[in-house]
């Protein structure tokens, strides 16, 4: 309504002065003298001090015009002048200001003034009126039950006291219990997190009013700290209910780190004192979901603001086993699919990536025409999500392929004898997204600690295809592709050396900064260096002599990349065993299962 009525006014008020008289046309004074002397001008206006004169003309000119004007030097006119002027019959009239000129400045200002109106009456929207709308509660329809929830029982049973005290607060309050305040989950992405928010408030029946952390980040003062203010009272109308705040790193940051805003914290202060100040939160739930919890405030986490901490990790195998299940009711699957088997095969997935997998995999069937989603689908899925779609425009001449077989068929080898813990899945040298080729190895059960065998393995495998260079092509003609393969194996290398204290050069000692007050010195950073450097030369020194050792496999394989360009495990462990590579009784003698997935 302010706006249709600032409209109108200038609407109106444009209108007013375009209607006034038009300009007089002017003329240079010795005319127009003449024609006062004749009694030719009916009136006179004298503006700016006599440095001015407009005079209505009785008869009109030639070309129309009835209003005239001339220029002199500011007071030329004098009092004789205006009797002389007035003796021949002309109406002279003195005025201080041009009326147009003053009229045209008032509109100046009145539409200053109107848009300087608009812009303060959008941002009153943009901060008060629009936000009482953002913070609304959550429809019915979009909220869960736990069974919609696979794995995660351990977040479940920490969940379990919320949602009982919200079916029936008056049980705990009874015996002097509360609910806890806040709750803060914490997990990798793609655990399930706001999926948990959303059961919670689903078994409790109450209803849940979601944010974001980025909603309360703005570059005005005091506005990020009103909308707070406005999720609370929001909060405890609907009470009991329960508010989920989305990415809470993004707002319950640490204060006075660099890089972070005055209104910030400000707007981090007014949480604080909303969540446990002197206003009542009672039957309010505050959640909150974050995968970066180094980041968060210590005030946050201290008993009556977020009191619990609960962790949502990477699904295990029984997990991934019950989200593949709640996934596949929605997807009709063929009776190739073993979802035990790609449980087991999935390590480090999380149910988002489980859920994408299947996804994916359904797209594949109907590409193929296919109603029901089948082994060879989800294979096909997992291969576009880790390496992308296939390059059919890459065109390879023979000796890259060549290169790249080699390459490929190192890692293989290599990664049999000094990582037998994983399982070989296949090798392939399919350009797929960046990747011309790869050997993909699976581990077959969930891992939890990591023995330093294990990990000088996998830099081992990662070097074997850089070791198969060496050795076929010598060391003037190694190529790139070993690129990733050295990012790799040294982060794993730096890991061990920094954080697990296995190397003797460095010893026990740990790199995280917190334990060497904020930083490390030049003479330790420059020792595990040293030791890096040391445990990458001598895992390449061993890859290099399996390859060696092992050269007639290396070649086998090469040999059949380049005919087939995928070589599937059993084919490989075949030729493996054949020129005497010994194998671990995870990859010996095996063949390929209904389902394999990396």
């Amino acid at each position: 309504m302010l706006l249709l009525v600032l409209v109108a006014v200038t609407v109106g008020s444009w209108r007013f002065v375009a209607g006034r008289p038009s300009s007089p046309h002017v003329m240079p004074y010795t005319e127009l003298a003449a024609l006062l002397t004749a009694g030719e001008v009916g009136t006179l206006q004298v503006e700016d001090g006599g440095g001015r004169l407009v005079g209505s003309l009785k008869t009109p000119l030639p070309d129309g015009a009835s209003r005239v004007s001339a220029t002199l030097p500011s007071r030329a006119v004098s009092l004789q002048d205006l009797e002389r002027w007035g003796a021949a019959g002309t109406v002279v009239e003195v005025s201080s200001s041009d009326p147009n000129r003053s009229a045209s400045q008032w509109l100046q200002a009145f539409l200053l003034l109107s848009a300087v109106g608009v812009v303060g009456f959008v941002f009153y929207r943009q901060s008060s009126v629009a936000m009482g709308h953002r913070f609304q509660a959550t429809a019915p329809s979009r909220q869960l039950t736990m069974q919609s929830v696979g794995g995660a029982r351990e977040a479940q049973a920490d969940l379990g006291d919320v949602i009982a005290f919200l079916r029936d607060p008056q049980r705990f309050r009874a015996v002097g219990a509360r609910c806890p305040k806040g709750v803060l989950l914490v997990g990798p992405p793609g655990t399930g997190k706001t999926l948990l928010a959303r059961a919670v408030a689903g078994e409790a029946g109450v209803p849940v009013i979601v944010a974001a952390g980025s909603d309360f980040n703005e570059m005005y003062v005091g506005v990020g700290a009103g909308r707070v203010r406005t999720l609370a009272r929001r909060a405890r109308e609907q009470a009991p209910c329960i508010v989920f705040i989305d990415e809470f790193d993004s707002l319950g940051g640490r204060r006075g780190r660099p890089n972070r805003s005055g209104e910030e914290e400000v707007t981090l202060n007014q949480l604080l004192v909303e969540m446990d100040g002197m206003g009542g939160n009672e039957g309010v739930v505050w959640m909150a979901a974050t995968n970066r919890e180094d980041m968060l405030d210590p005030a946050v986490r201290r008993p009556g603001r977020f009191d619990r901490v609960v962790e949502v990790p990477l699904p295990t195998a029984a997990d991934r086993l019950e989200i593949l299940r709640i996934h596949a009711e929605q997807s009709p699957l063929g009776d190739d699919v073993d979802l035990e088997r790609l449980a087991q095969l999935t390590v480090g997935h999380s149910g988002a990536e489980l859920a994408n997998l299947l996804n994916e995999a359904a797209i594949v069937a109907v590409q193929d025409d296919e109603t029901h989603i089948h082994a060879r689908h989800i294979e096909a899925a997992r291969d576009k999500i880790l390496l992308g779609r296939i390059r059919s425009g890459v065109v390879v001449s023979d000796d890259e392929r060549r290169l790249i077989a080699i390459h490929e068929a190192g890692h293989a080898v290599v990664g049999l004898v000094a990582c037998p813990e994983d399982r070989l899945h296949k090798v392939t040298i399919e350009p797929r997204g960046r990747s011309l080729g790869a050997a993909h190895f699976a581990p077959e059960a969930d891992r939890h600690l990591y023995p330093r065998h294990y990990l000088e393995g996998i830099i081992a495998k990662a070097l074997g295809g850089r070791a198969a260079e060496l050795v076929f092509l010598g060391e003037e003609h190694v190529t790139s592709g070993a690129g990733s393969d050295l990012v790799q194996a040294t982060s794993i290398a730096r890991r061990m050396v920094a954080e697990f204290g296995m190397s003797s050069e460095v010893g026990l000692m740990s790199a995280d900064p917190s334990a060497h007050g904020g930083h490390l010195s030049a003479q330790f950073q420059s020792r595990i260096d040293t030791a890096v450097h040391k445990l990458l030369e001598a895992q390449m020194k061993r890859a290099e002599e399996l390859v060696r050792q092992y050269q007639g496999a290396v070649q086998a394989i090469a040999d059949a990349l380049l005919a087939h360009d995928v070589v599937v495990a059993a084919d490989i462990h075949a030729l493996a065993e054949e020129h005497g590579v010994p194998l671990s009784p995870l990859n010996a003698g095996t063949r390929e299962r209904d389902l394999v997935v990396a």
